[in-house]
């Protein structure tokens, strides 16, 4: 009956825009889940930030004994909200945490920031990794920081 009382293009303009309102509303829901995606990948990010200094942190745990979920689900939603593969983000916040460390305490021994920051007792890894990320060694970084202040107080 509706339709059929349609009889000038005014009420097709009102029908349309009803119909573009109500289409509006519909998409304007469908963040919603997106937000569910975002709060589990918000809780493994805080996961990441608390446990950098436990050498067996991986998504396949966090996936399995904290967040109860399948781990392949888990990595392709973690690429799809951070833009980053799980062991990027791991490393990459493992290498922040180090020069902030090393910056702390520049006379701190390599191979205890090293377990400090999850590389365990392999400090050879964790230089390898830090030049990989940063282009220089930890001492190196120590020296670049400090502005030379060894050589030049000597």
């Amino acid at each position: 009956d509706f339709l059929i009382e349609i009889n000038e293009i005014n009420d097709c303009k009102t029908i349309l825009k009803t119909f573009l309102d109500k289409f509006r509303n519909y998409v304007t829901i469908q963040p919603v889940t997106h937000y569910q995606y975002k709060d589990f990948i918000e809780k493994t990010l805080k996961y990441i930030d608390k446990h950098l200094s436990d050498s067996n942190l991986s998504l396949k745990w966090i996936a399995e004994n904290y967040l109860y979920m399948n781990v392949d689900y888990l990595s392709k939603q973690f690429v799809k909200q951070t833009g980053y593969k799980f062991s990027h983000y791991l490393t990459s916040k493992r290498i922040e945490k180090a020069k902030q460390l090393l910056l702390e305490s520049s006379t701190e021994k390599i191979y205890i920031i090293a377990e400090q920051v999850g590389c365990g007792n392999n400090p050879q890894y964790f230089s390898q990794i830090f030049k990989k990320y940063t282009g220089i060694t930890p001492t190196e970084y120590i020296k670049k920081m400090d502005g030379g202040k060894d050589d030049e107080g000597k």
